[in-house]
């Protein structure tokens, strides 16, 4: 029996949702040298790191430790960067919660 057309396109969106997560994460990545990994976890909104939908960045990892205005600011790029993610593609909320994104060291 041949797959439907509604699994196969919904598998293509699933791809290219992935594929655009993995290409925001590898530039953070990128961006910020120090940055070792993020978690993002889901919790009751308050937090200054709250996403959306009750998303929150629950830890961020960074090796060797900034300065504290360098910190601000890798923290408010992974919640921008996330932000606009969740915007132009709200099915990404499935693939962030309760996921830990972490740097590759080879």
């Amino acid at each position: 029996m041949k797959p439907s057309t509604t699994n196969e396109t919904n598998d293509a969106v699933l791809r290219h949702t992935e594929a655009q997560l993995e290409a925001s994460i590898l530039s953070l990545f990128g961006g910020f040298p120090s940055l070792c990994g993020f978690s993002v976890q889901e919790r009751s909104e308050g937090s200054s790191a709250t996403l959306e939908g009750g998303l929150y960045l629950a830890a961020v990892g960074l090796y060797p430790l900034p300065g504290v205005e360098e910190t601000k600011l890798i923290y408010e790029e992974i919640r921008l960067t996330l932000l606009e993610l969740l915007d132009e593609r709200p099915e990404v909320r499935a693939l962030l919660s309760g996921r830990t994104f972490a740097r590759a060291l080879h």
